[in-house]
């Protein structure tokens, strides 16, 4: 097989677990997610899997959603760990709500396994929830804009639109954030965020932006990059094919 360890450190790889499995997202429409059917590995157990992206493509870290612990409070914990014995640290979105639910996260990883915590717009109950986890976690916590269709999944205060979301959450001391529609997950069309992006990136100087969402070569992107996203996430398109390959920003 071609070395595929050119991918940038831009590409943050995604792995999605439900029912012990690395399962393809498709449309967010979640408990009809199936396992993973990949080029890398015959398996789709989350510790084959995570090895295989290793070896293929030298990862090091990855975007883990839980999404036994996002719906249903069932968190897969040994799959987090086989995760991170495979060599990946993890941005981890497991339903994490408040400061205890993110230190919980701590005691079964160790620190060095953890690249950030994640906290979903439709699991944050409170804005003064991801205040105290960004003052307690600082540049390893990641806030996760979740849209559907354009629209927050979630109103929490008074924050309606996207970009007030956003806003809150940089008041919040959040410096990474995520901008992911559920709709356009594994469909191949593009992220829906765009426009949201180019403003946010603008308007809120010091924030990482990650985008995802149908990608699916190199040119989608570049794309991202080109309106201000700092990393994109990228699920399917690694067990496909070769597309994604692109060379090393200069």
């Amino acid at each position: 097989m071609t070395s595929l360890s050119k991918l940038p450190p831009v590409i943050l790889p995604v792995i999605d677990l439900k029912d012990r499995h690395v399962v393809r997202g498709v449309g967010g429409l979640r408990r009809r997610y199936r396992p993973i059917e990949s080029k890398l590995c015959a398996s789709s157990k989350p510790g084959d899997v995570a090895a295989a992206m290793v070896t293929a493509y030298s990862f090091e870290d990855a975007y883990v959603a839980d999404l036994d612990a996002i719906l249903d409070g069932r968190p897969q914990v040994e799959d987090w760990r086989k995760i991170a014995e495979a060599g990946l640290r993890l941005h981890l979105d497991a339903g994490l709500a408040t400061l205890a639910d993110c230190q919980r996260v701590i005691e079964v990883l160790a620190r060095e396994n953890v690249a950030s915590v994640i906290v979903g717009l439709e699991t944050l109950r409170r804005w003064e929830d991801l205040e105290q986890i960004a003052a307690e976690f600082g540049d390893d916590v990641t806030f996760s804009l979740d849209l559907r269709h354009g629209r927050p999944l979630r109103i929490v205060g008074a924050a309606i639109r996207p970009e007030e979301v956003a806003q809150r959450a940089f008041e919040c001391g959040v410096r990474r954030i995520v901008l992911l529609d559920l709709a356009h997950i594994g469909q191949g069309r593009g992220t829906g965020t765009e426009m949201l992006c180019r403003e946010l990136s603008t308007q809120l100087a010091g924030v990482e932006w990650i985008t995802g969402g149908g990608m699916q070569t190199s040119a989608d992107i570049a794309a991202q990059l080109a309106i201000g996203a700092s990393r994109v996430l990228v699920s399917s398109a690694l067990h496909e094919d070769e597309k994604i390959l692109m060379p090393r920003p200069q």
